[in-house]
């Protein structure tokens, strides 16, 4: 052990890699400092480069390993019998670290065990996590794992303490390396960020402006494209003439006086062997189902029709839609609007179907240089520089809100969009900054320094001739009166049967006490709206009559916001009261309950509407008082207030809030809708409570707001259809006069696909059911070697079954990873894709949007038929407009559903598997029939339990 002094500062330093810092990792039974025990502890003490001591002992916990921790560790039992406790270990801990600051991956777990442990340790700290964040905006992942790969830091022996404190040791070094590489200006703003809030990383920080000052560093000196060295760049950190530089601006397009219809047949042969896509894209080949659709489509637009077109898997939908799109928006200068629902759609035009297309286009001698494409989202997408400056004016901060606004201010270095998918902004509260700073109930404005991304993505698309959007904003803009999205004719509706459940959430609302609470403290709060209109005055040449006007406005309105929010508190536990469930009691956690025209006249009621004139009358006077203040203000432009376009832009976002609040209540209260469903909602976990409306029909409002508005509509998806016909989503979405195309998938599923249905299982009511469906998951697992996929309906059930199946499957080399457990649905698909000897169990976002081609997923389990949760307010409601509502509406929304997940298995032609259904209704109820014929032509070997693992294995290893 060398005997340097720990207390060694960055002051006495030559470098800011200099200073002593201690690298600390543990290992511990669980994630609980409460309830688990530290089994070992790994610390390297080190300047810079140079690594001064180490300290690494085992730790006995009291307690036997679990099979998962020796596993996932490589602990042994006898590791930790062997050691000595942790009471023993602390003294020794405390005197090797001493003064020095501490470096940890994640650095509070660690610091959190080992106070409750008994260690507490009051040094500065650093955390690579955090640093990762913020310098990395736009890394997909930041376990320490994936981070040092990303840095080339080796890291042979994950999830030991001495070889990760090593590792976070060795990725501090680069990271730091990495900051110091930012702008003295951008460095120095984080630092402010930092030092006005509690995050980790002030401390350290602080150390590597100094270091940057002192090692003479020109003050935000740097070259810029055109030779001149830029000047202080102000709040944001850097020059916002390069921001500008990027955001140019294309003329608005427009269309041809006289159109030109397509030529079909043309279409076609662009699709045929020998064709320019077989030329231009890897591995294409002619398909008679993808000539047909591109055909009808085609057909659609030339004659201003409207056509609905499944296309099974296989097909290539995607191209049979977008190469008629593209040749009739080329041919006459007209925007095409593509809307989709997933992300993973989206990407897949953006960044693969859209360019390999033009290039084929441009192949068979169609001019495509002036053909522009982008995809254009709702407004809580974009980052709004005005609201960025006003967050990060504020006298103190969050430790999450300084961490975003640092985020974003490296991020600003290279975005060309303001789009927050660029970033990660996974983990510790992001999504609560964000908001705040998002162009999401900004007002219309000139942008910060000229610049808004908004405006630039709506410029961008109202030039283009292929606009891409999600079925959200294409909602939203049906709700705006069309404003969101620039003018087109031509709409192509792909994943097409989200189409009205995206309808029901947009031409509805849903609010809340704890947002109403948030919202009310964002203008009243200790750090609110209120305080920064009365600090923004501070050293202003603004008159002291209209500081006084200002200051007493805002402190009157300070004075009423908690009687505001206590009158909405009161509101709620009125509702609260008022609705009853099936079993008459009041509305319990993880409950949705009905307000229907029963609810309206009970005596309770009236409690409610007594409440809401409370809360009306209070939000009349906080609007009225916002105006005022909103007037006070108004004209001090030139007069030195802080931020004073930001404020000023917050104070019509709280105008315009405070109002929607209003409106929602009065509607669901005294003025219901006679087309509206409403419900009220607690939350299982939190015990919030919230409040629901949605139309009960979706159909007319759809034909009437989208559909008519249109010369040509396609809707289009891989299952639209239920026993052959178009009759049910034709009914919901209100898509009527549509001519209809069917085309099945080119795979040979009965070659491709077994379909296996115990017929010993225990139907999903009985009691025997759970333990019966982690035996036939593990059953199949085994039998396959991972390379499987559970699909579950009920949280409660995966959950269940994850705990039944993991120590089993771990124990064979099989690692389970369940959703909501072990990860986030991207995290876990990449995991899978990494260690395919994995079982992956999964809810809603797996039944689709998930491409596991090749030998990666071999065998699909359905846990249960998806039906709808019966007491769903929304299916409740709409059930009963049906004489027969189980066999009219609940099984062609299951049959859809299930469709979707069939359609994970077989995704290439190549691909082979198994799927079990692990519900015997669908061989066991008259209703079955239906589910079965839905799905493609595939063998339906019904067996037992106890043949499941053995029919799965021949399947597979079948020639």
């Amino acid at each position: 052990m060398l005997n340097e002094d720990p207390g060694t500062t960055a002051t006495e330093s030559s470098s800011a890699l200099d200073e002593v810092w201690v690298s600390i990792d543990l290992e511990t039974t669980g994630l609980s400092p409460e309830g688990d025990e530290i089994i070992e502890v790994g610390a390297v003490k080190f300047a810079g480069e140079r690594i001064l001591d180490e300290f690494e002992t085992f730790v006995n916990p009291g307690r036997r390993l679990s099979e998962f921790i020796r596993r996932y560790t490589g602990i042994t039992q006898d590791d930790v019998d062997r050691a000595p406790p942790f009471s023993a270990v602390a003294p020794k801990l405390g005197a090797f670290i001493g003064s020095a600051p501490i470096l940890g991956h994640n650095v509070a777990f660690d610091l959190n065990f080992l106070a409750s442990k008994g260690l507490k340790l009051p040094n500065p700290r650093g955390d690579t996590w955090d640093l990762a964040y913020v310098l990395l905006p736009e890394a997909p992942e930041y376990a320490l794992s994936k981070l040092a790969a990303s840095l080339g830091v080796a890291h042979p022996r994950p999830h030991r303490a001495m070889e990760d404190a090593q590792v976070t040791r060795e990725v501090f070094l680069r990271l730091t390396e990495l900051a110091l590489e930012l702008n003295v200006y951008t460095l120095a703003q984080i630092q402010q960020l930092a030092a006005r809030s509690s995050w980790t990383l002030s401390y350290f920080l602080g150390k590597l402006e100094a270091h940057k000052l002192r090692a003479g560093s020109a003050l935000g000196a740097r070259r810029e494209p055109d030779g001149e060295t830029s000047r202080h760049p102000g709040v944001l950190g850097f020059d916002t003439r390069v921001l500008r530089e990027r955001l140019q601006r294309e003329k608005s397009l427009r269309a041809n006086q006289v159109l030109s219809r397509m030529d079909v047949d043309l279409v076609a042969s662009l699709l045929a062997d020998g064709g320019p896509l077989s030329r231009t894209m890897p591995g294409f080949e002619e398909r008679a189902e993808q000539v047909e659709m591109a055909r009808s489509v085609a057909e659609a637009i030339n004659g201003e029709q409207r056509l609905i077109v499944e296309a099974g898997t296989g097909v290539g939908k995607s191209l049979a839609y977008l190469l008629p799109a593209a040749m009739y928006a080329i041919a006459n200068n007209k925007r095409v609007v593509v809307s989709t629902n997933t992300i993973n759609l989206q990407e897949q035009l953006l960044k693969k179907d859209v360019p390999l297309l033009l290039e084929a286009l441009a192949a068979a001698g169609i001019p495509v240089e002036a053909f522009r494409f982008t995809q254009l989202k709702g407004r809580a997408n974009y980052l709004c520089l005005r609201r960025w400056s006003h967050l990060a004016s504020s006298e103190s901060l969050s430790g999450d809100e300084a961490r975003v606004l640092s985020k974003v201010l490296v991020w600003l270095e290279s975005t060309s969009t303001g789009d927050r998918a660029e970033l990660n902004l996974a983990h510790r509260s992001a999504s609560s900054p964000w908001d705040r700073v998002s162009t999401q109930g900004a007002l219309d404005c000139a942008g910060a320094n000229g610049v808004c991304f908004l405006r630039a993505a709506r410029e961008r698309a109202a030039a283009a001739h292929l606009v891409i959007v999600n079925h959200a904003l294409l909602m939203s803009d049906v709700t705006a009166g069309g404003t969101l999205i620039p003018s087109y004719d031509i709409l192509i509706v792909d994943e097409a049967h989200h189409l009205e459940a995206e309808a029901t959430r947009h031409l509805g609302f849903q609010l809340s006490q704890a947002s109403a609470d948030e919202r009310l403290q964002a203008i009243g709060g200790d750090r609110g709206l209120l305080q920064d209109a009365i600090a923004a005055f501070r050293g202003s040449s603004a008159s002291s009559g209209r500081q006084e006007s200002v200051t007493k406005v805002a402190t009157d309105m300070m004075a009423a916001v908690p009687s505001i929010r206590t009158s909405i508190s009161e509101l709620f536990a009125a509702i609260a009261g008022a609705v009853t469930g099936e079993d008459g009691r009041g509305l319990d956690a993880g409950q949705d309950v009905r307000i229907t025209k029963a609810t309206r006249s009970q005596p309770a009621w009236s409690s409610v509407e007594i409440a809401w004139e409370n809360v009306d009358v209070s939000l009349g006077y906080l609007g009225s008082q916002l105006s005022a203040l909103e007037t006070s203000l108004d004209g001090l432009e030139e007069s030195g207030l802080i931020d004073y376009e930001g404020l000023m832009l917050e104070i019509g976002t709280a105008l315009d809030l405070n109002s929607e609040l209003r409106r929602h209540l009065s509607e669901l209260i005294p003025h219901p809708s006679e087309d509206g469903i409403y419900w009220a909602s607690r939350m299982g976990r939190t015990g919030d409570m919230s409040l629901h409306s949605a139309p009960l029909h979706v159909g007319a409002l759809l034909d009437k707001n989208l559909f008519t508005q249109k010369q040509s509509v396609i809707l289009t998806s891989a299952t639209l259809s239920t026993g052959g016909s178009f009759d049910h989503i034709r009914g919901r979405t209100g898509f009527v006069d549509a001519k209809e195309l069917l085309v099945g998938s080119p795979f040979d599923y009965a070659k491709a696909a077994l379909v296996c249905v115990p017929e010993d299982m225990p139907e999903p009511s009985s009691w025997a059911y759970q333990e019966a469906l982690g035996q036939a998951i593990s059953d199949a697992a085994l039998a396959a070697g991972g390379r499987t996929m559970a699909l579950f309906t009920s949280k409660a059930s995966l959950q269940a079954t994850a705990q039944t199946v993991r120590g089993n499957l771990q124990a064979h080399g099989i690692q389970v990873l369940a959703q909501g457990i072990d990860g986030t649905p991207g995290r876990l698909v990449r995991t899978f894709v990494d260690n395919p000897s994995s079982v992956i169990l999964g809810t809603s976002s797996f039944w689709e949007g998930v491409d596991l081609a090749g030998d990666v997923l071999s065998v699909l389990l359905v846990a249960r038929l998806p039906f709808s949760v019966p007491t769903d307010p929304v299916f409740e409601a709409r059930s009963e407009l049906f004489e027969s509502s189980f066999k009219e509406y609940a099984v062609p929304q299951a049959i859809l559903r299930l469709r979707q997940g069939f359609g994970r298995l077989i995704r290439t032609k190549t691909d082979r598997g198994v799927v079990v259904i692990l519900d015997r209704r669908v061989v066991s109820r008259s209703y079955g029939k239906a589910f079965l014929n839905s799905l493609p032509p595939v063998e339906v070997s019904r067996c037992g339990m106890l043949d499941l693992g053995d029919r799965i294995r021949g399947w597979l290893n079948a020639d």
